[in-house]
């Protein structure tokens, strides 16, 4: 069975807060996300990569425990994947502090949401992209939920999705498509109105390839 099907195949994760942050500490996965599209097409990859970073906000709702994971969807008129839901984030600048830093200054810029809103809880492994960037994962807590201020230039909408909805393999497909008689391959989840695919989809797949490793190697 291939790592994609052996994915698609495994159980859900329902983890708390706490659990996240210790998967994250004691587990510090510095090795690259797995995308498969890579394996399939490996002389697009063959790229001068430049660094990026985004911010996977998680919120816990006070009602009833539930966590939830701010996703935006990218303005139409974007020249990268316009219209695509996305974490908040963009490339790092020479002038930022820290890859850390570049993912909450992007949040900021996009969603109006300040350093201070959020307790970072650790981050993953680099997702290197067709489009020439790796992308360093930032997760963090949300701790207070402040009105949200969009940059209409870079942002559509946002969207609150279930973490337990997006660590649920049976929610992903893997899609493979051809361009130019060469194979791509991504994956792909759906919820409610909004499809979540291609880079996003892959770094959430990675999300949960971590946090099942700290689980396995915790049993």
């Amino acid at each position: 069975m291939s790592d994609i099907e052996q994915f698609l195949n495994a159980p859900p994760i329902d983890l708390s807060l706490d659990d996240i942050r210790a998967a994250l500490d004691k587990t510090p996965y510095r090795q690259s996300i797995h995308n498969p599209d890579e394996e399939m097409f490996p002389q697009g990859y063959e790229l001068d990569y430049r660094s990026a970073a985004v911010l996977i906000p998680i919120w816990q709702a006070p009602e009833d425990g539930e966590l939830y994971v701010l996703l935006t969807q990218r303005a139409l008129h974007m020249r990268n994947h316009p219209g695509q839901i996305a974490f908040p984030g963009g490339k790092h600048d020479p002038d930022d502090a820290s890859i850390q830093y570049t993912a909450l200054r992007e949040t900021l810029e996009e969603v109006g949401l300040a350093p201070d809103c959020f307790d970072l809880l650790g981050e993953l492994g680099e997702y290197c992209t067709l489009s020439g960037f790796c992308i360093k994962p930032i997760v963090a807590e949300m701790t207070r939920r402040s009105e949200l201020s969009l940059c209409e230039e870079e942002v559509k909408s946002v969207h609150w999705v279930p973490l337990r909805h997006l660590l649920t393999p049976q929610n992903y497909a893997f899609k493979q498509r051809k361009l130019d008689s060469i194979s791509r391959g991504y994956f792909e989840i759906y919820y409610q109105d909004i499809r979540i695919w291609g880079v996003t989809a892959g770094i959430l797949y990675g999300l949960y390839q971590t946090l099942s490793r700290h689980l396995a190697n915790t049993l």
